[in-house]
């Protein structure tokens, strides 16, 4: 599939029905670009039904896919390095990513994974409508800054829409982009289909709660503390090379250590210390990612990146991404 940051002149239209069991795993590793480790228990095929129909319309900076795979599918994917939102039209999806579930069955949504982290996924009877979208363009809505400039590492705080209304604009505009913007390829010009790119990107980040736009989320409106802690997160986001500690993070945008603290634990779920180190973290992937064995070791990332002790880094790592850091930087 055409990489979700290009550009192309008109959407990439594909249709596939699978009937081999040892070919399903091999079409989808190929479609989402990681390993699956896909099982199916048990493999069977239900009165000549396809094991596997995937539907895909590529329009470059995202893509919808429907699927359709009958039966009870368990996958470990590695990291996917997209933002993922499923509309599930009928049988369960259930996931578990970085400690969060998540849950839909008929005419329910739900994200299934973190943009950089693996997790684990549960399909019964699956048929549904998956948006996938690069993390630089959810990033570079979320702050209003050029791609190459908001590479920012941000979390989705739950899987979950935050209420019903925001659940079904989610719906209404990702029916709006298939039925309408994708109809044709004639109206689907690359100035369409960037703009609904966006729209797509802005409507994910407005349904589901997450450290971008942590201010957004309406019951958080009638009081202070999420616009001080977007202040304390582009604070820490912007100085993570540097040797800064709760009581910097505290004056930078007075308000007391304590009170950075109770932030942290009340709308993230962490604590500012551990926050930074999973920031740090990410900008450490992305220098393994970009660097090579030859010029880079990955003792010398992970010092750059505060990381004293390569052995509870590569650790860390692991557990995060799924795969060692010397694998990343041996084969990225």
């Amino acid at each position: 599939m055409a990489s979700p940051t290009s550009q192309i002149d008109r959407p990439i239209r594909s249709s596939i029905e699978v009937t081999d069991p040892g070919e399903v795993a091999q079409h989808l590793e190929t479609a989402y670009g990681a390993r699956l480790r896909l099982v199916r228990n048990p493999v069977t095929q239900r009165s000549g039904r396809p094991l596997l129909i995937h539907t895909r319309t590529d329009a470059g900076q995202f893509t919808i896919d429907e699927i359709d795979i009958p039966g009870d599918v368990t996958a470990s994917p590695d990291s996917m390095n997209k933002v993922i939102a499923t509309w599930v039209t009928s049988g369960r999806l259930s996931a578990t990513c970085d400690r969060i579930e998540a849950k839909a069955v008929a005419d329910e949504i739900t994200l299934t994974t973190q943009p950089d982290a693996p997790h684990e996924a549960h399909a019964e009877d699956l048929a549904a409508t998956a948006l996938l979208l690069d993390p630089a363009l959810v990033a570079s809505v979320a702050t209003g800054l050029p791609r190459a400039q908001a590479a920012m590492p941000f979390r989705f705080m739950r899987f979950q829409p935050h209420d019903p209304s925001a659940g079904q604009l989610w719906k209404d505009s990702i029916a709006y982009v298939k039925n309408s913007v994708l109809a044709g390829d004639a109206t689907a010009t690359p100035l369409v289909l960037g703009n609904a790119a966006r729209l797509l990107a802005a409507v994910t980040l407005s349904t589901f709660a997450n450290t971008a736009t942590i201010d957004a989320v309406p019951h958080d409106r009638n009081d202070h503390q999420p616009a001080l802690l977007r202040r304390a997160v582009e604070y820490i986001e912007s100085n993570a090379a540097a040797d800064i500690a709760i009581v910097d993070i505290a004056d930078a945008i007075h308000v007391t250590p304590r009170a950075v603290q109770y932030m942290f634990r009340l709308h993230l779920g962490t604590t500012p210390t551990q926050y930074m180190r999973r920031v740090r973290l990410h900008y450490a992937h992305q220098d393994l990612v970009g660097g090579d064995r030859v010029h880079n070791t990955v003792a010398a990332i992970a010092a750059k990146w505060g990381f004293a002790h390569t052995g509870r880094f590569a650790v860390q790592y692991r557990q995060t991404y799924g795969r060692s850091p010397h694998t990343t930087l041996r084969d990225e």
